[in-house]
């Protein structure tokens, strides 16, 4: 295994692009996971085979005493919840308490949202006529971008070409189109009467947008924004997916018993597929051959080949199934009526006939694998029950995260087992949407592999690399020059946390009532309504509790810890609302004892 970094000793600025390259005898090895850590060098000793075994048995534990100053395996797990909160979480931490890496609190609730290749996320919030946008790298909220009184924006989409992001208004028969980079801002243009749900062209050209009282379906050149026709789609058309290898969008009605493909530069309906009534969602497969049509009424799937617009193959699903996502090998579906989850092996189609009949009875049977997940089915929270997607696919395609707004949770499955493997506790929020944000090194060239990276200072880093299949580990050194930018008044911390002394001396295993007192940075003044609050305790290596901070009055803040044992306990306090990080702060320290101590309680390191 090599490096350029490590053959060529250059000097990197800050946020280059880490590229690994691995290669046996000269050759290029693909189809690998390598795992590779940054980690800060705090002195000149060179790394030795042993230390670095050693730091990446370390890093790999997930324990926060040895955590690496850049981890470019993790992902986090985000959530968009029915209490106007953004949760982010950390599967790959070793403590459950600590998972939570941050909340973002809305304005209101949230409905749909889109996250950009750069790391921006973007929520609609049909009740307050604006969508929110989000730096999922800091973890806070940067703007709100209004869309007019009343209008309220619900589906949104972006564009492939990550310029644009086209916004359904349902309160109005118009969209709002945001411009990404900045030269129209937000611009409004007419569709139909109606909710709306929009598809776009691979090559961003075309976007389709569905009018459900209009019974029409609007199409959009995405460069002029001039609408090029209302196609009639009859039976309240509700949502539009473009099809790469047939060149045209498909549109499912919910009350039509057709599935009608849209040819985009005719502008005309091609011709229609009969999938039955009741279909409510749909989607093509990795491949862009394949259209899997969900039937909510029959509790079925159709597979539409998109070559020649037949139904080729069926399926049968758990009740009321509304949404469907797929991995490498397997597509998966949700029931609304149902605690399981269905899944399907897709190379299953492989066995279908080039001359396969159209009618049901000779379209092929797909075996399905029903699993467990949770206790409660979605219709349990119905009020949690909304638009955005409760399954995603992990990061190595090889399993799937699947969130329950019932349970208050979020299930990890791994393909090839009969169960979920484990669950995420979601802070007692019902979740109502889900996705990953991966942060991991992708393969871009064969043998190579490459990650941005985000360093908080220049230096000389340790990055250690380590191979699963065949075992390796190496280690070498990257040089990172240049200065970190300014941070922007909006990103400074904007709160000091005070750690108030007790009347009473911590005892082991009795609950104590710790206090913190916000001030506001330059005021001094005492800052109330921080709902994201909470507080860090711990012992290295192996004791830590992350709790809520609550309210009790103005700036001041509690919240009850019980510490196992005497001796001495850090507390570090984050809000991540305000800026104020936990890992940018001076460690305080609380001495727990037996009563007959004194009543020295509390210094400062």
């Amino acid at each position: 295994m090599s490096s350029d970094y490590a053959k060529n000793s250059t000097s990197l600025t800050l946020n280059q692009p880490l590229i690994l390259s691995v290669k046996q005898q000269g050759q290029a090895v693909t189809g690998l996971r390598p795992k590779v850590w940054l980690s800060l060098r705090r002195s000149e000793q060179v790394a030795t085979e042993t230390s670095c075994e050693a730091k990446v048995r370390n890093f790999a534990s997930g324990q926060l005493a040895t955590r690496a100053d850049v981890d470019l395996n993790s992902y986090f797990v985000v959530t968009l919840n029915q209490d106007k909160t953004v949760t982010f979480l950390n599967p790959l931490v070793s403590w459950s308490s600590g998972k939570l890496a941050g909340v973002v609190q809305l304005p209101a609730q949230g409905l749909d949202w889109a996250l950009t290749q750069d790391g921006t996320l973007y929520v609609t919030m049909p009740d307050a006529s604006q969508v929110a946008v989000i730096d999922t790298k800091a973890r806070r909220l940067v703007t709100n971008i209004a869309t007019g009184q009343g209008s309220k924006p619900a589906r949104i989409r972006l564009a492939p070409d990550q310029q644009s992001l086209w916004v359904g208004l349902d309160g109005s028969p118009k969209l709002t189109v945001i411009d990404r980079a900045g030269k129209s801002g937000v611009t409004f243009i007419e569709a139909g009467a109606g909710l709306h749900q929009i598809g776009l062209s691979s090559d961003s050209r075309y976007v389709a947008v569905t009018n459900t009282e209009a019974n029409t379906v609007s199409l959009f050149d995405t460069k002029t924004l001039k609408k090029l026709a209302d196609i009639p789609v009859p039976g309240t058309p509700l949502k539009p997916v473009w099809v790469a290898k047939a060149e045209r969008f498909y549109v499912a009605a919910i009350n039509d018993g057709s599935l009608s493909v849209i040819d985009p530069v005719q502008l005309k309906v091609e011709t229609q597929i009969d999938v039955g009534r009741g279909v409510t969602e749909l989607a093509t497969d990795p491949g862009g051959r394949y259209v899997w049509v969900v039937n909510q009424l029959q509790n079925k799937a159709f597979v539409v080949d998109a070559a020649d617009n037949r139904k080729v193959a069926y399926a049968n699903l758990p009740a009321e199934p509304d949404q469907l996502a797929f991995s490498a090998d397997y597509v998966y579906f949700r029931g609304l009526a149902s605690e399981k989850f269905a899944l399907i092996n897709h190379n299953q189609l492989k066995q279908i006939s080039s001359l396969a009949d159209q009618s049901d009875s000779q379209l092929l049977e797909l075996s399905v694998t029903l699993v467990q997940a949770g206790e409660k089915a979605p219709a349990v929270l119905p009020e949690a029950i909304g638009v955005s997607a409760m399954m995603a696919p992990l990061p190595d395609q090889n399993g799937m995260m699947i969130a329950s707004a019932a349970d208050k949770s979020l299930y990890y499955y791994a393909e090839g087992m009969m169960v979920v493997m484990g669950s995420l506790d979601n802070s007692r929020r019902a979740p109502r949407g889900l996705l990953l944000l991966d942060n991991s090194l992708h393969e871009t060239s064969p043998g190579e592999f490459s990650a941005p990276v985000s360093v908080r200072e220049p230096g000389n880093y340790d990055v250690a690399v380590m191979l699963d299949q065949p075992r390796i580990v190496h280690c070498f050194t990257a040089k990172f020059s240049g200065e970190q930018p300014a941070n922007p008044p909006s990103e400074l911390q904007t709160v000091k946390p005070v750690l108030l002394p007790q009347s009473d001396m911590p005892q082991p295993n009795v609950e104590t009532v710790l206090t913190v007192q916000f001030n506001d940075a330059a005021s001094g003044k005492p800052v109330s309504g921080i709902r994201d609050a909470r507080l860090l305790a711990f012992e290295l290596p192996n004791w830590k509790r992350w709790v809520w901070l609550q309210e009790v009055s103005e700036g001041i803040y509690q919240a009850s810890v019980t510490f196992p044992h005497v001796g001495n306990f850090n507390v570090l306090v984050e809000a991540r609302s305000k800026n104020l990080e936990s890992n940018n702060q001076a460690l305080q320290t609380v001495k727990v004892a037996q009563p007959t101590i004194g009543k020295e309680l509390l210094t400062q390191q």
